[in-house]
């Protein structure tokens, strides 16, 4: 008789549980997945709709019970864009907010297209064309590993790029590509030039990009946005790190032939 007692305690314990977790479940269950999305591109938006329907996926599941790492996990599968929280708004909804990483430069790949980096060298997506991307060319020997951009001059680059958008806001407004020359087989570094393109026309070169390449692009539009718009059309600005001074100084040669 006992045994008998305990025995439906035990089952009415059981389903007093299993009645309040599908009164739970039913309160608490998701019906509206607030993805907000803060996109700089058109390829970001349309990106941005289809991670939306995907996101989706999580109506009808428990509030209670859905795991937010799972949620993270999705919302963060697409590496255009960086996550900034994920939390649940009880009784019915979840909370998503995605930004698009910021696009820099566009690097071609073997099939003809281009690899889409990120301010911080993050692979971040694809492209048939360089148009809108600052187009890195000539001798550059960049990979994207492990969607990472790496290769000599990848960290220079990066740093380059810090300096171009503090000072100019958006760099690929004013700056169309970012040529290298390598003059290695000579033996020496030294010899190696940054040829930095802008819309205008005027080019700036960086001479031995390796040695201190943040504080030469400082000093190569320092000079670029103190001419006027007649002086930017044509010429170059060479930026040098002067031996007495030992100071990053440009100058604006109007008539040296650039391309």
């Amino acid at each position: 008789m006992k045994k008998r007692s305990v025995l439906t305690t035990i089952l009415a314990v059981i389903l007093l549980i299993a009645v309040v977790a599908a009164g739970l479940n039913a309160v608490f269950t998701v019906s509206y997945v607030n993805a907000q999305f803060r996109t700089f591109t058109a390829e970001g938006e349309r990106a941005a709709q289809a991670l939306k329907e995907e996101l989706n996926g999580y109506l009808g599941e428990s509030t209670t019970f859905l795991d937010l790492g799972e949620v993270r996990a999705t919302a963060q599968s697409d590496p255009r864009f960086e996550v900034v929280r994920v939390e649940k708004d009880y009784p019915a909804s979840v909370v998503i907010e995605v930004v698009e990483r910021r696009s820099a430069f566009a690097l071609p790949d073997a099939q003809g297209g281009y690899d889409v980096i990120d301010v911080e060298g993050n692979r971040i997506g694809h492209s048939d064309s360089a148009e809108g991307y600052i187009e890195l060319s000539g001798d550059f020997a960049l990979t994207c590993t492990d969607g990472k951009l790496s290769g000599t001059y990848a960290q220079e680059l990066l740093a380059v790029y810090t300096v171009m958008a503090e000072m100019l806001g958006e760099p690929r407004a004013n700056i169309l590509s970012v040529s290298l020359e390598d003059n290695s087989e000579t033996g020496s570094a030294m010899l190696d030039r940054f040829r930095i393109a802008t819309r205008e026309g005027v080019e700036i070169t960086l001479r031995e990009p390796s040695v201190r390449a943040d504080e030469k692009i400082r000093a190569g539009l320092e000079t670029y946005l103190s001419l006027g718009q007649h002086d930017r059309v044509r010429g170059r600005i060479i930026v040098v790190i002067e031996t007495q001074s030992d100071k990053a100084t440009a100058v604006h040669d109007p008539g040296a032939v650039t391309g």
